[in-house]
């Protein structure tokens, strides 16, 4: 992070100082977590569901903090002193972050999309190099993507920004702050229909972004997904990129085909890209990186070269062979189109044992969750998979629509939670089998996996895969 004077925070924030600060000091970083704090930082306390940052001002300052701010409505004679009074905090921490952004001129790539967002973010990363500020993990939120933005400093060449959401306005207010110059959009599915009510409020509040850019923009979009080519007609200023697998798109790859590691395409018909990450879906990912490198000017044989270092980040469609188990772990989030996804990759993978799907509920889908997660079990019937273990709430009707799709009722089971189903699993790995793992981030799906890899570890000899002696799965 480039140093901030204090001078400037009061007036990015608003804020008014209580106690004796001497002279203008620099403030270093900026931190919302008291127990990582860098001597000198300003605290950000915020507040959230279960917590209230506030509480921890204190120890914040305890661990070196030489500033904070707090929230008007705080208890400010608690307070130690060299505080700085803000309306809000959260609100305070997003005004900090767009006057940093202001210091640089930069490219700043915005990420928005119901899928694939880290997956762009994270091959952008690996094409651009160094000097390339990126989001952390997902931090995609209001929180997320201002401490993203200050940590730009001024070794600083371009910067990487997912934006998220889970509600309207949350994409207009976080473009605000980032002023990004080139927008990505990666797809619209069904996904946090909870708070955006339909696919039409997933596109009205994603196409935020590409609205927000400036007149010199550019906006970078997948003409492969249908909602993201209605967006591109109400688009009205700066230059518009697309991608995809035919040859009408701007930046296109043809004839993609899966291989061992990853997938593989010819780029314009031209270019052999190979990129060593599991799923077809990723194609289009692979594309939109191409898609900004290339219009920041990269060249298209070093941009190929850095996509065949890809390696994906945990829990993003990656691969672990544990003997002679292939497990793949997508279990960071989940929603109706990254399933799908999921699914049909799990189908296309060569394998001498059998394909097994470990999926969790779908969350956030307000009324159409019931829909979508039969949907989902008819599409696992589809696709061939031989065997089902679904887990959650939801997980009956998965399981029951799979049997209703002709998946044999031996090869399914369900649990109404992941606790549940370690304490009694379904099913047991055995030698050739590949496992898919699939399920949204509250699920925390990854503890089954965990539990599956130590079996797969220890795997002596080949089992069967079917329900376990100790107690049958239960079936809808």
């Amino acid at each position: 992070m480039e140093p901030i004077r204090l001078s400037d925070v009061l007036r990015a924030t608003g804020g008014e100082l209580l106690g004796p600060a001497e002279g203008n000091p620099w403030i270093p970083a900026v931190t919302t977590d008291s127990k990582d704090v860098a001597p000198g930082a300003l605290f950000v306390p915020i507040r959230g569901k279960r917590f209230d940052g506030h509480m921890f001002v204190e120890q914040a300052f305890l661990h070196g903090a030489s500033f904070s701010l707090v929230s008007r409505d705080a208890d400010l004679s608690r307070m130690p002193r060299n505080v700085i009074v803000v309306r809000d905090t959260k609100r305070a921490l997003g005004d900090l972050a767009r006057w940093q952004r202001s210091r640089f001129d930069v490219p700043v790539i915005g990420v928005t999309g119901s899928c694939g967002k880290t997956t762009v973010k994270e091959m952008l990363r690996q094409v651009l190099g160094d000097g390339v500020v990126v989001s952390h993990a997902s931090f995609n939120n209001d929180i997320g993507v201002p401490l993203t933005l200050l940590r730009m400093d001024r070794t600083t060449r371009a910067a990487v920004v997912e934006i998220g959401t889970s509600g309207p306005g949350e994409i207009a207010y976080l473009t605000n702050i980032a002023r990004p110059t080139v927008g990505v959009l990666t797809t619209i599915e069904e996904a946090h229909l909870e708070g955006l009510g339909s696919v039409r409020g997933v596109m009205r509040e994603k196409s935020a972004l590409l609205h927000g850019l400036p007149q010199d923009g550019a906006a970078i979009v997948n003409a492969d997904n249908y909602y993201c080519r209605e967006i591109l007609e109400t688009l009205d200023h700066g230059t518009t990129i697309t991608y995809g697998t035919w040859e009408d798109a701007t930046v296109f790859g043809m004839d993609p085909k899966p291989t061992d590691q990853g997938f593989e395409f010819w780029l314009f018909g031209k270019m052999h890209v190979e990129v060593p990450a599991l799923g077809m879906h990723n194609v289009g990912n692979a594309l939109a990186a191409v898609s900004v490198a290339l219009w920041l000017g990269l060249k298209p044989d070093e941009i190929v070269e850095s996509l065949r270092a890809y390696r994906a980040p945990p829990m993003r469609m990656s691969r672990e062979d544990v003997g002679d188990v292939v497990l793949i772990n997508d279990a960071y989030n989940a929603n109706p189109g990254s399933m799908d996804a999921a699914i049909r990759e799990l189908a296309l993978r060569s394998c001498n044992g059998r394909r097994v799907a470990v999926l969790g509920d779908m969350l956030e889908l307000g009324e159409e969750s019931e829909r979508l997660h039969r949907q989902l079990g008819r599409k696992v019937a589809n696709e061939g998979v031989d065997a089902l273990w679904a887990i959650g709430p939801h997980a009956e009707q998965v399981a029951e629509e799979a049997i209703g799709r002709g998946l044999p009722a031996d090869r399914v089971a369900c649990h109404p939670s992941v606790v549940d189903a370690m304490d009694t699993p379904a099913f047991h790995p055995a030698a050739g089998d590949i496992w898919l793992f699939k399920a949204s981030r509250g699920m925390a799906l990854e503890r089954l996996a965990d539990r599956v890899r130590e079996e797969a570890a220890d795997l002596d000899g080949v089992r069967s895969l079917s329900p376990t002696a100790r107690r049958e799965p239960r079936h809808p």
